[in-house]
């Protein structure tokens, strides 16, 4: 079993979408499960998994795959100690590429805060170090190397017909479980004014509520994949724009 329903659109979204990686950059995905989608769950897990993708876009598709290759019984409900079922799971790609190189100085802080604490107090639980990935993830994570692209987020399947004759067109549009995304490249600093007077004048006003701009981050489910049991698909709105 797996998360992955249709491979050749994963690939045809990274292709179009995720920007290229460039020096030390690295992107995130993390695994998750969320308790609106399944009642079997106790509780939401916001991160079940995570995995680092590094390489060209050829080397992110192919790992993003493996990670995606989830069966049941291989995550465990803390408090029921039960088999998370994967229709309550989701992944989420972060699209702002991270610097690893940004990262390492609020690592190291830690880590260094850690083997203080080792030496001079005798009950530091040593078991800490464990955590040691987890740590640079978090690092990795919060290290925004730039900021390409920009997704909005329609939080209403029908809205998507009176959003999208007011917006600048996309390069690409996502269905998602309770909606839509679509993912703006924003390189041009005029596109970036753009979105900027949707967030004034569509969120603020018509649409409060129903469009978010994600500004700090850029986490987006992936087409081809499963999103709490439903086939997450999309396309280039650019090249197959009427599909609508």
């Amino acid at each position: 079993m797996t998360l992955i329903y249709d491979k050749r659109l994963i690939k045809e979204w990274i292709d179009e979408v995720v920007p290229e990686p460039e020096g030390d950059e690295v992107f995130i995905a993390i695994l998750c499960a969320r308790k609106k989608y399944s009642p079997a769950i106790s509780r939401s897990e916001e991160m079940l998994d995570k995995v680092i993708l590094k390489g060209d876009k050829s080397a992110i598709y192919r790992r993003l795959c493996k990670f995606l290759r989830v069966e049941e019984g291989d995550y465990i409900d803390f408090n029921s100690k039960k088999s998370i079922p994967l229709d309550a799971m989701v992944v989420y790609f972060d699209l702002y590429p991270k610097s690893t190189l940004k990262a390492i100085s609020p690592w190291f802080k830690t880590i260094n805060q850690w083997l203080y604490d080792a030496i001079n107090n005798p009950e530091f639980n040593r078991a800490t170090f464990r955590k040691i990935d987890t740590k640079l993830f978090s690092a990795i994570a919060k290290s925004n190397s730039r900021k390409p692209v920009r997704v909005v987020d329609i939080d209403n399947k029908d809205k998507i017909y009176d959003v999208l004759p007011l917006v600048p067109e996309p390069e690409w549009i996502t269905e998602t479980r309770g909606g839509w995304h679509l993912i703006y490249q924003v390189t041009d600093k005029n596109r970036l004014k753009e979105l900027g007077k949707i967030y004034h004048e569509l969120v603020s006003k018509e649409f409060k509520g129903v469009i978010e701009i994600q500004w700090h981050q850029a986490q987006t489910v992936i087409p081809g994949t499963m999103q709490g049991g439903f086939k997450v698909t999309g396309f280039s709105a650019k090249k197959e724009g009427d599909r609508l």
